[in-house]
């Protein structure tokens, strides 16, 4: 969203969230699947694409082990990976202003660290009977900072909180429903518990009916399917959805066709960069491997939410020089990802006669095909049949490009070169590159070509 309609947002943001209010087109969901299945993956989520997943700093040591002597927990190796609260500075702002210029639509911030480490002061926090304590010696409000700072910067905001057995931590549930009353997330992510244990066990279902009958703009939230271990027992855990509004693809293979009910891709920006969703070893660097993860979910029915830590160092770092590079790229190609749609009338990859991987999306009235690489060379698609009146564009450059529909498909030709003095040019960036083709053609491949 351009920046100078931060403003508005801000202001908007001011006005004080009002109880939930008896509306007779509100619906109230009971806790069965057959009630919740009713509920619909909210638009504002299919069409932002592009999040980030925010984790928060972990205690430090001494605080980590006066919980664990406080509540007779032996065991477990303290371990504060490099982002401990005494070795980082948590940055709301910056946290969230990189957010923003990465290109992201919505941000979900991690509601606790280590399960009982709660990042917003609960009043079920440090009483008797409970595990649950608040981040940090000062008792700081981080959900209430992201939520009405992510708010104000127009990004819609999530949370995401490991699910705990509730018959072993009897607290989990209240902290979970004040927690949906108090700042009102617009997605919802569960771990943890919620892959081992029954729906009926951790009593998700419950859960599930409280948070859309709660939440003031009901039709507008996203609960991932994620309510028990029937996602493993079924082996639909990254591959389908079952209940819930999205389901996880959690640094999984690609796959080839547009998914069964609309997911999120989760990836982490420092480790394990050598994946890809060409099926074979990245070499493009790490905003390449991302910019094409990207695109590659988008196709297929998804959204990318890339994970980020408040530490170390040279982490951080990083991943806001991803984050930057990302924007920029979003900059000239976003046209082909917000508020765009899987090509279900066609198919959403291809390979063209010349090798160049590609990817589709559309619009009402155009196709987006994605090269993971410039063609510097013809682009040929066999299964692509255009019409007389069709145009043809890259983004980011202007002027029309020439493309012929001949025997061996639709050929799409590169950008016309610019002048010897270089005023124009015929690369238009760095990473992924983007023909617009309207009016949208016809799909002559077979299934699964």
């Amino acid at each position: 969203m351009p920046k100078p309609f931060w403003r508005i947002l801000l202001l908007l943001s001011l006005v004080p969230i009002s109880p939930v209010r008896a509306d007779p087109a509100r619906v109230h969901y009971e806790p069965t699947w057959e009630s919740l299945d009713q509920h619909q993956t909210p638009k504002w989520f299919m069409d932002a694409k592009f999040g980030i997943f925010i984790y928060p700093p972990r205690p430090t040591q001494p605080a980590w082990q006066a919980w664990k002597k406080q509540h007779q927990i032996k065991g477990g190796h303290y371990n504060n990976l490099g982002y401990a609260l005494d070795q980082v500075s948590w940055d709301v702002d910056q946290v969230l202003d990189e957010a923003v210029d990465a290109g992201a639509r919505y941000v979900v911030v991690a509601g606790d660290d280590t399960s009982y480490f709660l990042t917003w002061p609960s009043k079920y926090a440090d009483v008797a009977g409970s595990k649950f304590t608040t981040l940090g010696p000062e008792k700081r409000d981080w959900l209430g900072e992201f939520s009405t700072k992510a708010r104000a910067r127009g990004l819609r905001f999530g949370i995401y909180r490991n699910y705990l057995h509730p018959q072993k931590n009897p607290f989990f549930l209240r902290t979970m429903q004040e927690m949906i009353d108090r700042y009102q997330p617009d997605s919802l992510w569960l771990d943890e518990d919620a892959h081992r244990f029954s729906a009926e066990e951790l009593r998700s279902r419950e859960l599930a009916a409280y948070y859309y009958n709660h939440s003031q703009n009901q039709n507008e939230v996203a609960l991932e399917d994620s309510l028990g271990h029937y996602k493993h027992k079924l082996d639909t855990f990254g591959k389908r959805l079952l209940h819930g509004d999205w389901y996880r693809k959690e640094i999984s293979p690609p796959h080839d066709k547009i998914s069964d009910g609309y997911f999120a891709r989760y990836e982490p920006m420092y480790r394990w960069r050598n994946r890809t969703p060409r099926g074979r070893e990245a070499t493009g660097g790490i905003v390449n491997n991302m910019v094409e993860w990207l695109v590659d979910a988008v196709a297929k029915n998804g959204n990318l939410e890339l994970a980020t830590h408040p530490g170390p160092l040279h982490v951080k770092d990083l991943q806001s020089r991803t984050l930057q590079q990302i924007g920029l790229w979003l900059d000239v190609n976003g046209e082909a990802i917000y508020n765009t749609r899987p090509w279900f009338n066609g198919h959403p990859q291809a390979v063209s006669r010349e090798g160049y991987d590609a990817r589709f999306t559309v619009n009402d009235h155009s196709l987006y095909v994605i090269l993971f690489d410039f063609p510097f060379k013809n682009a040929t698609f066999p299964q692509l049949q255009a019409g007389k009146a069709t145009e043809v564009h890259m983004l980011g450059i202007p002027g029309a490009v020439p493309w012929e529909q001949s025997p061996q498909g639709l050929v799409l030709k590169k950008p016309a070169s610019g002048s010897a003095e270089g005023i124009e040019t015929v690369i238009p960036g760095d990473h992924a590159f983007c023909y617009k083709i309207s009016p949208v053609p016809k799909w002559l491949g077979k299934e699964g070509e």
